[in-house]
């Protein structure tokens, strides 16, 4: 019995060891495996990972940086913030009204901006009942976060303004002009921006409206968008604009005379007087409307602040309607549909220079909008052009079309200018695609009789014509330079004709185009006087000509307009696509030959590989881009 009693205390004290053994190799074992692991230190996790929480805010996620964070955590607030939101705001306002630190503002700005983000959250989940009270929260702290934001960077209260390198500088751009969008306008909420007494978290502001740099009726417009919520696709470029402010698309009413709706970019701006200390008493601010095309910057405190614009989001919008899409197709077929001229897409600006797009047949201006779209994001280009667009039904005869271009554009000019003194409008720039390249050939010629002679074999003096006929050979036949066209782009044009435009293509077209009563009217009075021009090949009952007879490789006119070199004084560039591996001469496009498109009297010719709707390429889009930057430095404005 003794014996076994002390077998077993031998047995419980080796166990004993035993296990106090391992306890001291398992510590050891841990220190060892940590390389002795210290409260403080760094992991290698990636530049990825670690950009991500250096870059952490509110707008990216729901959650708060790290400046705000550092605020909390000096007056040991983190849990009280996700305790009790409002109350923290409130005691960080208060300290922020006694304490002269301007990184107080910033985390007011992020965490008002977070808690109005949750409350909009709440506003799409909650029942028809709660929605309005959540929607309201949501407002009232977004408005508090574009105020706080506004004190941040241009409040003089808080020592020296932050820097444009400060991270929280950018961020708080964003959070200005993010906040102020969802704050003035809401879209659920309706259309115009909220003004009045507007209360928020701590105090209240009174909202004056003001629009004078915004020229429009502000009743004409059925609401604002902000573009902040719009996702632009179909454009390679999103042209927006750096700076503060909201960007909007004011969005007009449907009116019966018009297939679509007009909409025009703009900014909307807070400005808000006095400092963080005044907010509890209220304080005045004024909701600025600016129109995208006109303003670029405000003045705060004696400095120049640019605006945020977003002029693709616009554009975008804008394009998003099928009509515009159908109205190449109907105006070729069907006529005028929508009347010819100019359209410009913004509103005149005297010192710009003018660029007109010429479309081509079958085509509409909705075309160039990738072009036009990343012209108009370049800083120089957008500074010193001014960009507009011919419309016009492609399917009739080329010369009325000719004719019709030549005098929207001298109507445009002496409506802008009557007194002639915008010299920008005297150096005009004009870019035609295809058929649209023709008629910016007439804009730059000196043609004489050479057209007339070409379709007679007689000079027009020769020729055996009444007084009214020989008005009418000379209105569409003989053609001089426009004073203001300066320089000329030709893009995929046929100068001597489109192989398609011969044979049964023609004859097919001829069948389906139905000319409006005014055209018929004018082709027939030309057909007859061909004729009595011994000009053969129209006899046919119903044979009217339609632009496709003009663009005919055997168009004598056509193929003696295209030996006519540039007028002195303009120069002219080609760009001519060949669809596939040749090299010039030869090769094509699918539409156009490059014998066709070859002039000799350009001062410069670029090959682009594509197919005849160039004008979308990125080459070719660039290509254009330097010819009006040349343009610029040859009349001295490239500065």
């Amino acid at each position: 019995m003794k014996l076994h009693r002390i077998a077993w205390k031998s047995e419980r004290t080796f166990v004993g060891n035993k296990w106090r053994f391992a306890l001291l190799s398992s510590v050891l074992l841990v220190l060892f495996l940590s390389g002795c692991a210290t409260p403080i230190g760094t992991r290698v996790v990636g530049v990825r990972q670690t950009y991500e929480q250096i870059n952490l805010n509110a707008i990216k996620q729901d959650d708060y940086s790290h400046a705000s964070a550092l605020v909390l955590h000096r007056f040991f607030l983190e849990e009280r913030f996700s305790e009790d939101p409002d109350g923290t705001i409130e005691i960080l306002h208060d300290k922020a009204s006694e304490d002269e630190r301007r990184d107080l503002l910033y985390a007011l700005s992020e965490l008002t901006y977070l808690i109005a983000d949750k409350a909009r959250m709440s506003a799409n989940k909650a029942s028809s009942g709660t929605g309005p009270a959540h929607l309201q929260r949501a407002k009232r702290f977004y408005l508090a976060s574009a105020v706080y934001a506004y004190y941040y960077l241009l409040g003089e209260r808080g020592g020296e303004l932050p820097g444009p390198y400060d991270r929280r500088f950018r961020v708080a751009c964003d959070l200005y002009n993010t906040a102020l969008s969802q704050a003035l306008v809401l879209r659920k909420e309706g259309n115009k921006a909220q003004v009045g007494l507007q209360e928020l978290p701590v105090g209240s502001i009174f909202l004056e409206l003001r629009h004078d740099g915004f020229p429009y009726d502000l009743e004409s417009f059925e609401t604002f968008i902000p573009a902040d919520g719009l996702s632009v696709y179909g454009l390679t470029v999103r042209d927006r604009r750096p700076g503060l402010g909201a960007p909007f698309v004011a969005v007009g009413k449907k009116t019966p005379d018009w297939p679509v709706v007009k909409s025009v970019p703009g900014t909307l701006f807070l400005r808000v007087e006095g400092d963080i200390r005044n907010l509890r008493e209220g304080v005045q601010g004024r909701v600025e409307l600016y129109s995208s095309y006109e303003k670029r910057a405000v003045a705060v405190n004696d400095q120049q602040v640019p605006l945020e614009n977003d002029l693709a989001a616009q554009l975008a919008y804008g394009l998003n309607q099928p009509f515009f899409w159908d109205i190449g197709e109907l105006q070729f077929l069907k006529g005028a549909v929508v009347k010819s001229g100019i359209y410009p897409v913004q509103p005149y600006s005297p010192g710009r220079i003018p660029v007109v797009f010429v479309h081509g047949t079958f085509s509409s201006p909705v075309w160039w909008a990738e072009m036009f779209n990343t012209l108009r994001s370049d800083p120089v280009l957008w500074d010193k052009y001014q960009f507009w667009f011919y419309l016009y039904d492609s399917g009739k005869q080329i010369v009325l079309s000719m004719r019709e271009f030549r005098e929207s554009l001298s109507r445009m000019v002496e409506t802008l200018d009557p007194e002639g003194q915008d010299t920008a409008l005297k150096e005009m720039v004009v870019v035609g695609h295809s058929q649209g390249g023709l008629l910016t050939k007439i804009t730059a010629v000196e043609t004489g009789d050479a057209i007339v002679r070409a379709a007679t074999h007689k000079g027009l003096d020769e020729l055996d014509l009444s007084e009214a006929d020989r008005a009418m050979v000379e209105r569409y036949l003989v053609y001089s330079p426009l004073p203001f066209v300066s320089r000329v782009v030709f893009i995929s044009t046929p100068h001597r004709g489109s192989y398609l435009a011969g044979g049964w293509i023609r004859r097919m077209v001829k069948k389906i185009v139905s000319l409006p009563v005014d055209v018929v009217k004018q082709a027939t009075s030309l057909v007859l006087t061909a004729n009595k021009m011994g000009v053969t090949g129209f006899e046919e009952t119903g044979s009217l000509p339609t632009s496709l007879d003009g663009m005919s490789p055997d168009n004598p006119g056509l193929l003696a307009l295209a030996e006519i070199p540039l007028a002195p004084g303009i120069t002219g560039h080609s760009i001519i696509a060949i669809d596939g591996d040749e090299n010039p001469p030869d090769g094509k496009d699918g539409v156009v030959k490059y014998t066709s498109a070859h002039v000799d009297y350009v001062e410069s010719e670029f090959i682009v590989r594509s197919g005849h709707s160039s004008q979308e390429h990125p080459l070719v889009i660039e290509e254009v881009r330097r010819i009006l930057l040349e343009h610029l430095d040859s009349i001295g404005r490239l500065q």
